[in-house]
């Protein structure tokens, strides 16, 4: 009895299956079985794949913002030792932190030490505007 039970089932899946690829391929008819089936079955197994690289994203994201933190700090420290720096590397610096602050308020953080740094850098700059007083990098004189 239990093999014909399951000669049974494999005629009914055979037959499923290829009224599914008939469904699948029929212009007009939006619901396709098939594909439904093989997408699911794909999305179970790279679940576990996709959670690794949804972390693996979400870490290097941090390393970025760290690493936009880290570069504001500096620069406005370097401006704090009285370190002189180009107009470029100024304007470096003011797109790093607009960068840096959109991340900020799109994930409703907090940045204390940086707004701090930020407004100090920005009051530097405006002194080195008003007097014109950026370092100038000059290339080497020609022989």
């Amino acid at each position: 009895m239990s093999q014909e039970l399951l000669r049974t089932a494999k005629e009914i899946l055979a037959w499923l299956a290829a009224a599914g690829i008939i469904i699948d391929l029929t212009p007009g008819i939006k619901f396709q079985p098939v594909r439904y089936i093989i997408k699911r079955i794909g999305a179970l197994m790279n679940h576990d794949i996709k959670e690794q690289l949804d972390k693996i994203e979400k870490d290097l994201q941090q390393h970025k913002v760290e690493s936009w933190r880290h570069e504001i700090l500096t620069f406005a420290n370097e401006c704090m030792n009285r370190r002189k720096h180009t107009k470029e590397e100024f304007d470096n610096f003011f797109e790093t932190y607009s960068d840096y602050e959109e991340y900020i308020k799109a994930n409703k953080l907090q940045n204390g030490r940086v707004d701090m740094a930020y407004k100090y850098v920005s009051n530097v700059y405006m002194r080195r505007c008003e007097k014109n007083d950026f370092l100038v990098e000059r290339e080497e004189d020609e022989e």
